[in-house]
């Protein structure tokens, strides 16, 4: 595994998180227990929704979304996305639509889909890209209109606000991923947050093989359950949430300064003046003539010690979603896919190390 002097982005643990895995050692209890049930109440309680499920990842939180839904029909998912929301959508048995997204915020095109709606539509998954809280507010009164779920796949933006509101709990059913590139990271791990008591009592079931509160097991499915050693990391690192939130939204509004004095023609991340977008990655797009050049930019990067990738996947290009069914003409979402590149992004970095950087996209960019 190739180390760069600058990598994408650098877990946030030390002591604090060890002393809190130390007790769960103590306790005897590693499995889901007390520290689980503490984490969720403490995210819950973050977000501002009333019940909160802890799973072990953000792929299971989607994908127990739909079954606690039932879901079988159709779902209308972004096809500029990382694969498993769509995954989800099929290992759950419902029917996967791929859907084009915006080329301003890099979200689901909501005029799109309420152009395409019909009744086999039993659900949309909206993704908050890159830690930016989409407007949900259209999108929700549709739902109501027409009577399918929003489930957001709210991976990168635990901690992104809209209007007072929390990314994730915008929706019927929000998912939250605790992966290492995450700003809150257990290694591994996921939260569902809902505010309907019903389908709680359900994703509870199905969470533990199918078991209900009296023993009894009622419905078939599987072991999603957080282990308490990742709850304990979680319940650190959330307290740790809004210094690294802001600390990222500081070293993000460097890179946009510079970026726009150095490579103007470059587009970076914005941000509505309603809304505080967590900047999980920190995304640029280049322009349209050098979608070519994507690959031998983000190789010299490399080379040159700075981690960079694309910005995700245009699901319809790769092998196992090519069948599919589409809503509009996906270029959007692969031009995306062809022209934005992630950059390090991390509380560690100096303004003098993202000087480094974007002055050496420019050498670069002007190389290619």
């Amino acid at each position: 595994m190739m180390k760069y002097r600058y990598p994408l982005i650098k877990p946030e643990l030390d002591e604090e998180e060890l002393q809190e895995i130390r007790k769960v050692f103590k306790s005897g209890w590693l499995t889901q227990g007390p520290f689980v049930e503490e984490f969720e109440r403490r995210i819950a309680n973050y977000v501002k929704a009333k019940y909160a499920v802890a799973v072990t990842s953000c792929t299971t939180a989607l994908y127990l979304s739909i079954k606690a839904l039932g879901l079988k029909n159709k779902i209308i998912v972004p096809d500029f996305t990382f694969p498993a929301t769509g995954n989800v959508v099929v290992e759950a048995g419902a029917d996967l639509v791929l859907a084009d997204v915006n080329e301003e915020n890099y979200g689901l095109d909501f005029e799109l889909v309420k152009r395409n709606l019909n009744s086999s539509v039993s659900a949309v998954i909206v993704v908050h890209p890159f830690g930016y809280p989409l407007d949900l507010k259209p999108l929700m009164e549709l739902s109501k209109e027409e009577g399918f779920y929003v489930i957001e796949d709210a991976a990168t933006a635990l901690g992104s606000i809209r209007e007072g509101r929390h990314a994730g709990n915008m929706g019927h059913m929000g998912c939250y991923s605790f992966h290492p590139r995450k700003l809150l990271t257990t290694g591994e791990g996921g939260m569902i947050v809902l505010n309907d008591e019903e389908i709680y009592e359900r994703l509870l079931m199905l969470r533990n093989h199918g078991r209900d509160k009296h023993g009894r097991f009622v419905v078939h499915s599987l072991n999603f359950r957080m282990p308490d050693i990742l709850a304990a990391i979680g319940i650190v690192q959330l307290e740790k949430l809004e210094a690294t939130i802001e600390r990222r939204r500081k070293l993000a509004s460097i890179y946009n300064s510079l970026f726009r004095d150095i490579l103007p023609q470059l587009k970076t991340p914005k941000e509505d003046a309603n809304c505080r977008s967590t900047y999980q990655s920190y995304v640029v797009g280049l322009p349209q003539e050098y979608a070519d050049r994507q690959a031998t930019i983000i190789d010299k990067l490399r080379k040159d010690g700075i981690e960079a990738q694309i910005g995700t996947y245009a699901l319809h290009l790769e092998p196992a979603f090519a069948d599919h069914e589409r809503i509009g003409t996906l270029e959007v979402a692969e031009k995306l896919m062809r022209t934005t590149i992630t950059l390090p992004l991390y509380s560690e970095l100096e303004y003098d190390d993202i000087e480094y950087i974007v002055h050496k996209f420019k050498e670069i960019l002007s190389s290619c």
